[in-house]
């Protein structure tokens, strides 16, 4: 689930005006497009993440998971194909139908189970999320590369940005806006816990609506996933 989580976090178009600091994930839903995609890896699990159809007030999204080891290591190697063969040796099929402009789900349907599924309130951080205010992280407080400076002078190294990857390919040059909120106290494994997600600054080839980075602080060793693939016309 925070996989699918991380679909739905970036803005369309251009993220990073001055007045633009804060940021309601369920006003992006209606920019997706039937057929994006992004490939999230995690714990040694890779899910793709498909929009299968956007009507009038709900968007469907499939979300499919395979372990890493069971998937062949050769150059090569392509998502759209892996889907087209029937995501051989995948390990979760998930159909998950949420409503718009709430964000809220709706229903969730196991392909592999072959019955629709109830998500506890517990687990549906989906709903949560896309309704969470986050908030700009400035440009001071943002992680950069290399070794901090011992003395007072201003800090110029340059920020960190994560890497975008649309259809197996880096895109290069690419800047990333970053967004900070804190999950309310739920009982969830996320309560309390401060989110930290990069979206690129701008539209380009790919699809721009797609976080490349997110970290759950607070979380032994930090929670991370990371977008290892993206992509459209699925």
């Amino acid at each position: 689930m925070l996989r699918l989580i991380l679909f739905f976090i970036c803005l369309p178009l251009v993220f990073c005006h001055a007045a633009e600091n804060e940021l309601f994930l369920k006003d992006n839903l209606k920019f997706a497009k039937p057929g994006d995609y992004l490939v999230t890896m995690q714990n040694k699990n890779y899910s793709l993440l498909l929009v299968r159809s956007v009507e009038a007030g709900q968007i469907s999204v499939e979300e499919i998971t395979v372990p890493a080891v069971r998937l062949p290591s050769k150059p090569g190697f392509s998502w759209k194909r892996w889907i087209q063969e029937g995501a051989p040796k995948n390990s979760s099929w998930l159909l998950y139908k949420i409503k718009l402009p709430e964000g809220t789900m709706q229903q969730a349907y196991s392909y592999t189970r072959n019955e629709w599924v109830v998500v506890p309130q517990t687990q549906n951080f989906l709903s949560t999320l896309l309704n969470l205010k986050m908030q700009r992280i400035p440009q001071e407080e943002r992680k950069r590369v290399g070794l901090k400076h011992s003395n007072d002078r201003p800090d110029d190294r340059p920020l960190w940005e994560p890497k975008l990857v649309f259809e197996g390919k880096t895109v290069p040059g690419v800047a990333f806006c970053a967004w900070r909120a804190r999950w309310p106290k739920d009982g969830s494994g996320l309560s309390g816990k401060v989110i930290e997600a990069y979206l690129p600054k701008e539209e380009g080839s790919y699809p721009a609506y797609f976080p490349y980075w997110m970290e759950v602080i607070g979380m032994v060793g930090k929670a991370k996933v990371r977008i290892v693939d993206a992509g459209s016309l699925l």
